[in-house]
């Protein structure tokens, strides 16, 4: 004996599916600050930059028209170098979305479309594949799109180091 679903088990399912859609398309994504949260954050971008001699990598401290200072993520010290030194830089901003677990979970889902998955499995591949490489790169610049004037904005200290503070006193 073989089942057959119904037409009105059909539109069920995808009522449900179309109500779960518009469900989640509601919300707001859990890494965004509220209004009165804007700009309160107290410490500076993460920072990655190579150097002639080194990679360095730690949290932006400072940037001045002569010399950048950061924090060094190992060590918890502050280092300065001159810009001329710098060669390539990437900094983050915020934390990156992981979307690596739409890759097998979308995938599956097409089983439901039967037949027609042999179309929209492939498809659902290359978008999920898609959007998870494009959400490693969010919430970053590099210096191919960003200029070191630029760049002061997401430093601890972006109109630079208060007189009274000492670098060692920074952790």
């Amino acid at each position: 004996m073989i089942l057959k679903r119904s037409p009105i088990m059909k539109t069920n399912i995808s009522i449900i599916a179309l109500f779960l859609v518009l469900l989640n398309s509601c919300t707001t994504p859990s890494y965004l600050p509220s209004s009165d949260q804007i700009d309160v954050n107290e410490y500076g971008s993460h920072i990655r930059f190579l150097t002639a001699y080194s990679d360095i990598e730690g949290e932006l401290i400072a940037i001045d028209s002569t010399e950048i200072t950061v924090l060094l993520a190992e060590k918890r010290t502050c280092v300065t170098f001159p810009l001329n030194e710098v060669k390539l830089f990437k900094l983050t901003y915020a934390q990156r979305k992981h979307y690596g677990w739409t890759i097998p979970i979308y995938t599956l889902a097409t089983i439901a479309h039967g037949f027609g998955l042999i179309l929209t499995a492939p498809l659902n591949l290359i978008v999920t594949i898609s959007v998870t490489a494009s959400g490693e790169n969010t919430f970053t610049y590099s210096d191919k799109n960003m200029t070191y004037e630029k760049l002061r904005m997401f430093a601890r200290f972006p109109q630079g180091i208060p007189p009274k503070i000492d670098l060692e006193s920074i952790k």
